[in-house]
């Protein structure tokens, strides 16, 4: 295995591992989004987000929205 094939197995890794990026549906309340992605990231990593950090995020995103 040659340096560059290490290192786009590497650069795949890395990007497969913290690249993500969660859609979430839409007409979701703001509730219901915040479950979904906590939800969603714990089915892909195992890792159950913080609901405080998540919901401000998700409040950002909706922008004032009722739903998303």
């Amino acid at each position: 295995m040659s340096a560059d094939d290490i290192e786009r197995e590497i650069r795949r890794q890395v990007r497969e591992q913290f690249d993500r990026r969660i859609e979430i549906p839409d007409g979701l309340t703001e509730d219901q989004a915040v479950a979904f992605v906590i939800e969603a990231y714990r089915n892909d990593t195992g890792v159950d987000l913080p609901e405080d950090d998540v919901r401000a995020d998700v409040r950002e995103q909706m922008g004032g929205r009722e739903t998303t």
